[in-house]
């Protein structure tokens, strides 16, 4: 007699296909077994099913046998279900959480013995609220997958729901009104940018000739949070309550009126109890958040802010991985937020893996913070009784997949604190097949690599550091300023040549091992078998290429500065036109990808933009060469290419048309005068 389920080509997935968290609960686990399995077998069928009467809590799940031909997976909610299907998907298929992002598949094989039911079961989770904040998510908005881009955010909401979360920011702005409703049909608990209270739209959007004033228009802002919440009312919702202004920034900023501490407080109170009042008048049960974010957290720790008793309050990282207050501007106050621990009130976090601030702030490389590091500050949280709600940052969630993980591993109740090695050896033996020492070494120095800009640990240069500081440095020297303004929270009040010496001082010993973690990356790359090489290039190299050609770009310019101001005016040309060539050189690494699938994930890179910073350069290197070549842009062709004798004949003033930039650097970088 047959007693063993055996999954193949034969098995169909059976449920209630009008609900939609089931149906795509059955339609991925479907198209797992598609994806693992090659041979058919005896026919049979898993049935995913909610059962109210089920002796489970919460959204645990249970999988049972009932029959030889028959595996039952029940719950007593959708989102349980959900979670059985990706157990079976995980632990029976072996589909990994983060197989899309890192190309990880299992091998196929002819067909899969169904292990023991009692081994399928529901994680004990330590944090009630788990999620993501799908965040300036600028590579996704234009990447698609199989020619769709909604197909890439439900393989986001699918990860997410892989990882145990039950809670998603579906996007910012627009994108959180056009995603909700998808990932509510995936099982999702919806949350809402802490800019954009009730998941409402933004007043000046609604009404663009109005100054976005609540003393002036308190009605019409509160039409605009009712009809939110009229068109979420019947989902998951965590409704987030508060007051900022049109642009994620204190709301003041866009209202006329003068307003003292206590003004500030006054409004932001009165609209926190109208919001709530609003919202639980339209269900009763409503949980609703609010984060202590920016500006409020001054008017929070001057208790000047009444919040309801049963409303989450939500603490943020500083961006670079520590609860501290962020750095606004030049202000750096790094005020303490586990010190705000209430046991009477439900707390919980918003950690940042990736972060814009147009200072020094990581969006498109890995954190830079190392993980022992990451996993402590995440620890501290639950000591302090803070991690009712963790929600992850997720930027544009490729780059960031190895703090991601983390993250959800932090979650569970039986996650311990390991040291650097352990969690990095963790992450390579599951990701990758060869050279596995090797491979961990690299992340390892990667975390070395990236260097302090302050003497606090969490104060570590992103991507964005190189970047932004090399923009504004062009346009300070060609606009001929004093002074950067936008880099005083770095350099103080210097003037722009002392500046510049405080950054290439700051810099300088940090060139040379960027370019040896690259080169030797490079060279291990090569020596992998492809499905491994294709995976260290994403997940660490384009991290180490980002940081390592920004950097020598930044510092060429600083030289180029510098032989400009010697008037060495060739040498500050060839200079800005090797910056160039490196920030050209990182867009083509993009685009050369080993792997086709990802070659245009980066083409919407707007934050850091690396490809404005090559025009930007392109542009500077222009205004030299007009300056300092003469106005037809041939004297630097006589002077140093030309022989002599031809140089001080001048029957025909030119024999052809003056040389692009490009091709008059590439001919002086290759000019010998000894010839």
């Amino acid at each position: 007699m047959r007693t063993k389920f055996f999954i193949s080509k034969d098995t169909n997935v059976q449920t209630n296909f009008t609900n939609d968290v089931l149906r795509n609960a059955a339609e991925i686990l479907q198209r797992d077994i598609r994806k693992t399995v090659t041979n058919h077998k005896s026919h049979n069928t898993i049935i995913l099913k909610v059962d109210l009467a089920a002796n489970l809590k919460g959204d645990a799940f249970q999988v049972v046998f009932p029959a030889i031909d028959r595996i039952l997976v029940i719950a007593k909610t959708e989102l349980g279900v959900m979670y059985g299907a990706l157990a079976i998907s995980k632990d029976v298929l072996g589909i990994d959480d983060f197989w899309f992002w890192l190309d990880k598949m299992p091998k196929s094989v002819p067909y899969v013995e169904f292990p023991k039911v009692e081994s399928l079961k529901m994680p004990d989770y330590h944090v009630k609220y788990r999620g993501w904040f799908v965040n300036d998510e600028l590579l996704i908005n234009h990447w698609e997958y199989r020619e769709s881009n909604q197909y890439v955010w439900m393989l986001i909401f699918e990860t997410l729901l892989r990882c145990g979360g039950n809670i998603v920011i579906p996007g910012t702005d627009t994108n959180s009104h056009l995603h909700w409703p998808l990932a509510s049909s995936m099982g999702l608990m919806i949350a809402h940018h802490h800019a954009e209270p009730l998941g409402a739209d933004m007043f000046s959007r609604v009404y663009p000739d109005l100054e976005a004033s609540y003393l002036k228009h308190p009605d019409l802002f509160k039409k605009i949070w009712q009809d939110s919440i009229d068109r979420q009312k019947g989902s998951k919702i965590l409704w987030n309550i508060g007051f900022r202004g049109q642009g994620d920034r204190p709301f003041w900023a866009d209202d006329d009126h003068n307003y003292t501490e206590e003004d500030k407080a006054k409004v932001i109170n009165s609209v926190i109890q109208t919001q709530y009042e609003m919202v639980k008048k339209a269900d009763p049960d409503a949980m609703c958040s609010m984060n202590i974010y920016g500006e409020s957290t001054g008017l929070y720790n001057e208790g000047l802010l009444k919040i309801p008793k049963d409303v989450i309050q939500i603490w943020a990282d500083n961006g670079y991985g520590k609860m501290v207050s962020r750095r606004q501007g030049n202000d750096d106050p790094r005020s303490a937020v586990l010190s705000s621990k209430n046991d009477q009130i439900a707390q919980g976090i918003y950690y940042h893996v990736a972060f814009h601030d147009l200072q020094a702030s990581n969006f498109l490389t890995l954190l830079q913070i190392d993980p022992h590091y990451v996993a402590d500050q995440l620890m501290q949280v639950r000591q302090a009784g803070m991690d009712d709600l963790v929600i992850a940052n997720t930027g544009s969630i490729k780059p960031h997949i190895f703090y991601l993980r983390l993250i959800a591993q932090t979650w569970r109740s039986n996650y311990k604190l390991g040291s650097n090695s352990d969690i990095l050896n963790e992450y390579v033996g599951i990701y990758y097949e060869s050279h596995l020492s090797e491979i961990a070494a690299l992340y390892t120095r990667y975390f070395q690599t990236t260097f302090n800009y302050r003497h606090f640990e969490d104060q570590k240069a992103g991507d964005e550091f190189y970047v932004y500081t090399l923009r504004k440095a062009i346009a300070t020297w060609l606009a001929k300023r004093d002074q950067m303004p936008e880099m005083e929270w770095l350099t103080g009040t210097n003037q722009f040549a002392a500046q510049l010496r405080q950054i290439d001082d700051l810099i300088k010993p940090h060139v040379q091992p960027f370019i040896k973690l690259a080169t030797d990356t490079t060279v291990l790359m090569k020596r992998l078998p492809a499905d491994d090489a294709g995976r260290l290039y994403n997940d660490l190299w384009l991290s180490i290429a980002i940081h390592t050609y920004s950097i020598k770009a930044l510092k060429l310019l600083i030289d180029a500065f510098k032989s400009y101001d010697g008037h060495d005016f060739v040498g500050a040309f060839l200079k800005v036109d090797q910056a160039k060539k490196n920030m050209q050189t990182m867009t083509s690494r993009w685009l050369n990808n080993p792997l086709a699938k990802w070659r245009h994930f980066f083409d919407n890179d707007c934050y850091t933009n690396i490809t404005l910073a090559a025009q930007t350069l392109a542009t500077l290197e222009n205004v030299i060469r007009i300056t300092c070549d003469g106005p037809d842009e041939d004297q630097w062709e006589r002077k140093y290419l030309m022989r002599k004798s031809d140089a001080k004949v001048m029957l025909l003033s030119n024999t052809h048309k003056a040389y692009s930039d490009d091709e008059i650097a590439s001919r002086l970088e290759g000019n010998d005068e000894s010839l």
